[in-house]
């Protein structure tokens, strides 16, 4: 199971490589391996690996083996979480500059987790929830850093971070 944040070159251009640790099949009838993300990352990632997604052969088109892949749309409603492989996410939207959103997740019931990446910037809601006094006490915050000194328009960096 693979959870995307979003759709950018650092996010998905590993995508096509997931056949190497999937069983080999000639006929690529294998269980594929699910992917969650969103419909506009999903659009993105269409258009840049029409193969991953489209399966359907033409007449006479030779069977390539390629990555198997169950694409599951994460719903704009974010505040909606889901279930993956029996651990519920909880999406967390945060802005990738100031015109994007990505998304981090929050989940764990026993131990909490936060996973976000590619973020300068909080929305107040997200914020609150990976605050002492939004979703509990964090147990693990796993969170963008892009370089050890300065700013960056569109990342954290160390002094930011901390």
């Amino acid at each position: 199971m693979i959870v995307l944040t979003h759709e950018h070159a650092d996010a998905v251009l590993g995508l096509d490589d997931i056949r190497v640790v999937q069983p080999h099949s000639p006929t690529n009838d294998i269980d594929p391996t699910v992917i969650y993300l969103t419909q506009y990352a999903m659009d993105s990632v269409a258009s840049k690996f029409p193969y991953l997604v489209w399966k359907k052969l033409r007449e006479g088109q030779e069977v390539r083996q390629v990555a198997q892949l169950d694409w599951r749309i994460i719903e704009d409603d974010y505040d909606k979480p889901f279930v993956a492989s029996g651990l519920k996410f909880v999406p967390l939207p945060v802005m990738h500059g100031e015109d994007y959103i990505c998304l981090g997740f929050l989940f764990g019931e026993k131990s909490k987790v936060a996973y976000i990446s590619d973020v300068p910037r909080f929305p107040s809601n997200t914020e609150y929830v990976i605050s002492k006094s939004g979703s509990g006490q964090l147990d693990l915050l796993i969170m963008d850093c892009l370089y050890k000194k300065g700013s960056h328009t569109v990342h954290l960096c160390l002094p930011q971070s901390m």
